[in-house]
């Protein structure tokens, strides 16, 4: 009996092809690897299984799954329209208004971003809901900037007094640069809500192992690891 389950054990393991789209830390072409890489590796692996990754332009992950290249899709949510076995929550991206601890302004709301130099991710004035848009549109001190560790460098040079993007980015592109520029403390202004993230998977069993291994690694503390190893300094 004991060498009929170990049996069957082996044989229900499988690889997954993965897509995740390249946005570091969470998905990190040049290493195979991320915070969302890493936590979709782990939390499979409890169950045996292994993954395989297709790094693609984050736009381009639902795409690929519909069209069959890939088992499962980083990073997407079941509003997404696309039709899957969405797992539970994995991640939580939660952009913010990042300033600096002295000197900084006070921001408590997105209008309040109005009277002050803002620099954002690409497209962030589509990305960030109407109130975003409407603020972006009326402050001449506004700009978007693709090049993320710039953000950081901008704000650390006092060239803009804000920067608004997801936390964890901005964290990541701290540890990047701070041979390259003297980092100062910061204040994180919440003044966006989180938006939570799922795995879209084909197979509805997988989806169930992934669940199950995720909540291993939470109760373990492993997932906070995951992220810490990004982030921290």
């Amino acid at each position: 009996m004991t060498c009929f389950v170990g049996f069957s054990s082996i044989a229900q393991a499988a690889e997954i092809k993965v897509g995740q789209g390249i946005l570091p830390p969470y998905g990190i072409k040049e290493s195979n690897s991320g915070i969302e890489v890493d936590i979709v590796r782990a939390a499979l692996a409890k169950k045996g299984h292994t993954i395989t990754v297709r790094f693609v332009p984050f736009g381009r992950v639902g795409k690929d799954f519909t069209d069959g290249k890939i088992d499962a899709a980083n990073t997407l949510t079941s509003s997404s329209g696309v039709k899957a076995e969405y797992s539970d929550s994995h991640i939580a991206y939660q952009n913010v208004a990042t300033t600096l601890k002295d000197g900084g302004p006070k921001i408590a709301t997105i209008a309040d971003l109005s009277a002050y130099k803002v620099v954002a991710f690409a497209k962030a004035s589509i990305f960030l809901g109407s109130d975003f848009a409407k603020m972006a549109a009326g402050n001449k001190k506004y700009r978007e900037v693709a090049d993320q560790a710039t953000q950081n460098k901008l704000l650390m040079a006092g060239r803009t007094q804000a920067v608004v993007g997801d936390i964890r980015i901005f964290q990541y592109y701290n540890k990047q640069i701070k041979d390259q520029i003297e980092l100062k403390e910061v204040i994180f202004n919440k003044i966006f809500e989180p938006t939570n993230y799922s795995v879209a998977f084909k197979d509805a069993k997988i989806r169930d192992d992934f669940n199950a291994g995720l909540k291993e690694l939470r109760d373990s503390g492993e997932y906070d690891k995951i992220i810490a190893k990004y982030i921290s300094n």
